[in-house]
């Protein structure tokens, strides 16, 4: 998993509470002390270790966590893979390229085992279809980085969730709709 993950986890634990509940979040979670670097990849196990601790110990349940998470981290990505879109994209039409975009990521790092991303366009309206390969699904991840990137280009849209992989469909499909 990018490092980019790790990394902002970490900073919003920390954010949200304090460098102690980081520590104990780390070592109920049984994991070393680590510098989580955005440009290394770690363990996809530890990711969900944090989160599966945070979880445990917060009044939010995990999909909350996830999502919240996600609105967080979105700032992080486009600041981190900006690079591989067009400087005058506004957010339609990076979703209607997030396949492209994907992909150019993926070519550039071979140890990252990247979602499937599909992507329709409708006017003012992105659909957004997100599969994983991994045993987690994190679709309330997927949802809440949606919602951030609206936020980070300051655009007001709505991010509604259509289906999910939780709720046994074949994929989460996500409409991004801009008001």
């Amino acid at each position: 998993m990018h490092g980019i993950l790790h990394k902002t986890l970490e900073e919003y634990i920390i954010d949200r509470t304090d460098e102690d509940t980081w520590e104990t979040i780390r070592e109920r979670a049984d994991l070393e002390p680590t510098l989580y670097l955005q440009v290394s990849h770690y363990d996809d196990d530890e990711f969900e270790a944090i989160l599966e601790t945070l979880s445990s110990m917060a009044t939010q349940d995990r999909p909350a966590i996830e999502r919240d998470f996600g609105r967080s981290l979105a700032p992080a990505i486009r600041s981190t893979f900006g690079a591989y879109s067009k400087a005058d994209w506004g957010i339609l039409e990076l979703l209607t390229n997030l396949e492209a975009v994907y992909a150019e990521i993926g070519n550039a790092n071979d140890d990252l085992r990247l979602p499937d991303i599909s992507t329709e366009r409708d006017g003012e309206t992105v659909l957004v279809r997100y599969r994983t390969p991994r045993e987690q699904h994190y679709c309330h991840l997927a949802h809440g980085i949606l919602e951030g990137l609206s936020t980070v280009f300051e655009a007001d849209a709505t991010v509604t969730k259509e289906a999910c992989l939780h709720d046994g469909d074949d994929c989460c499909q996500f409409s991004v709709t801009l008001e």
